[in-house]
């Protein structure tokens, strides 16, 4: 290894993708000139995620640095987690993740960095749609422009494309990377990198349509995504969650009191508050969510600085 060059690490998770991985780490691996004149010296990561095919093997015979292996299927979440956290271990400079499916290109990734040599950014993530080789299924489009623009509203960035399977993030995104969530992590890793502070940037990236394997997406993602987003909240920033919870039941109990009473004082009832139980349940419901959220931002506040 060349101690005067920086790591980049690009990591890429697999899950029975027999099929196509040789080829992936053979195009990964023609980029390392590249690499090289930008100051970095490449590495592949495979993360097997519990392949019941040769996949681990075939990418050890085709050169991978390292092939990270879970004994059973995790999930696309899981597998990238694993890989951020080894490429952080192993003291990456810059982490890239590139799917194994050959729809994105190896040569995308030198302009990938682009913004992070810049010092610009330290979140780039591929953009798609500029320039996408086929017809994006419906489904597919439809769920990534809700949640594109749903991760707009959280963050504030510029977003055009919230689901690449090509990102890139520098050390600092890896010190400060947890992904709670095994399933998605797309949205988990913009939402860890906008409450830590880190800087964002898109890349227009090439895209093709998928010839083996299969796609992860299905009818059933929204329903996983959105619990695993709210627990990325909730361990970065658990106040933005349990302050407006609380001031909602404190408000109900508020309205119902000053409801109440007033009817009361005009003579419509016979004592000054009717239903006790719901008042004071609100109020007391709401002042505990306040209580606990700021318990929680204050275990957020020393963990993250001892």
């Amino acid at each position: 290894m060349d101690t005067t060059k920086k790591k980049l690490i690009i990591i890429v998770p697999a899950y029975n993708e027999h099929d196509t991985i040789s080829e992936t780490i053979q195009g990964l691996k023609s980029v390392s000139s590249s690499l090289n004149s930008c100051g970095f010296e490449l590495f592949v990561y495979v993360v097997n995620d519990g392949s019941t095919d040769e996949t681990g093997k075939i990418a050890e015979n085709a050169g991978a640095d390292k092939v990270i292996a879970h004994k059973k299927n995790k999930g696309l979440g899981a597998a990238v987690r694993s890989g951020l956290l080894q490429a952080y271990s192993d003291g990456a400079e810059i982490a890239v993740k590139f799917d194994a499916d050959l729809q994105h290109d190896p040569e995308d990734i030198v302009k990938l960095i682009q913004p992070i040599l810049d010092d610009s950014a330290e979140v780039v993530y591929g953009n798609r749609f500029d320039k996408i080789e086929y017809k994006m299924p419906f489904v597919r489009r439809f769920g990534n422009i809700v949640f594109t623009w749903m991760m707009r509203m959280l963050t504030g960035w510029p977003l055009r494309d919230s689901q690449p399977g090509i990102f890139a993030v520098t050390k600092d995104y890896l010190k400060v990377c947890r992904l709670p969530g095994d399933y998605n992590y797309t949205q988990q890793v913009l939402l860890e990198a906008y409450h830590n502070g880190l800087r964002f940037a898109h890349c227009p990236v090439s895209f093709r349509k998928r010839n083996a394997g299969k796609s992860f997406i299905s009818m059933k993602y929204p329903l996983k995504v959105l619990p695993q987003l709210l627990m990325v909240i909730i361990s970065i920033k658990p106040m933005k969650i349990f302050l407006p919870i609380g001031f909602f039941f404190m408000l109900i109990a508020i309205l119902f009191f000053g409801i109440e009473m007033v009817s009361w004082l005009n003579g419509h009832a016979d004592k000054p508050v009717t239903h006790v139980n719901l008042v004071l349940g609100s109020l007391l419901f709401g002042l505990q969510t306040v209580f606990f959220g700021l318990l929680a931002e204050l275990i957020v506040y020393f963990n993250k600085n001892r």
